[in-house]
């Protein structure tokens, strides 16, 4: 209709986040680890080819979240802090739920508002089993599956910028098999920074391997 506004993408910043962080320094997240040279290079061409989008400084890894935690801590006081004993019960809760390997889609380009993504379709149902043993099931309906590759850093009309998404994309649609499910962390304090697998669960061992020991018992201590 004439007059009305288009929808417009959601600038990002780069800030250190106090409000949110309350001092705490990290945020936990249960995710596929995405991290392939296929996907990895799909992320870099379509950055690159777009330049003029994205916020600088994006390094976040292929990943698709299945289930956010919180700020890890070692006593609960504030509602989005995450104790030891809330990881011990989702990692009880997956070795008694044994989930199986699964398959997804890496699929095409498209965009949140807010930052840029490749969908993922979820072929056997295994991300919704997967968020449902990790007491996600409450926010399935709004659950979209996806692998973020781009924040924006101003507001551009999104009806423009999908068609672009589309022209630039690199990569053709395939098939994965998921096996294993990380625990992982980022910086609060920086927006699209690295994330650090702390843990994994893998589904044909049903068990949990930590892998960095120290970092582990330091977010909880």
């Amino acid at each position: 209709m004439a007059g009305l506004n288009p929808l417009l993408t959601l600038p990002s910043e780069q800030k250190d986040f106090v409000d949110w962080r309350r001092g705490r320094r990290y945020f936990a997240v249960w995710a596929i680890d995405l991290d392939g040279p296929l996907l990895r290079q799909a992320c870099s061409d379509i950055r690159e080819a777009l330049d003029d989008y994205w916020l600088p400084g994006y390094v976040r890894q292929p990943h698709l979240t299945v289930g956010l935690c919180g700020f890890p801590v070692a006593s609960s006081g504030q509602a989005d802090d995450y104790g030891l004993a809330h990881f011990s019960a989702q990692r009880q809760a997956l070795m008694a739920a044994a989930p199986e390997r699964f398959e997804v889609e890496i699929g095409a380009p498209d965009s949140f508002v807010s930052a840029a993504y490749f969908s993922v379709g979820d072929l056997e149902g295994g991300l919704k089993k997967l968020r449902h043993i990790l007491g996600g099931g409450v926010e399935e309906a709004s659950f979209v599956p996806h692998v973020t590759f781009a924040l924006y850093r101003s507001a551009f009309p999104l009806q423009a910028v999908l068609p672009e998404l589309q022209a630039r994309n690199s990569l053709a649609p395939y098939r994965l098999t998921v096996s294993k499910v990380a625990w992982m962390l980022y910086e609060a304090a920086v927006i699209g920074g690295p994330l650090l697998k702390l843990g994994e669960f893998d589904f044909d061992t049903g068990r949990f391997e930590v892998l960095a020991g120290d970092l582990f018992a330091q977010v909880f201590a």
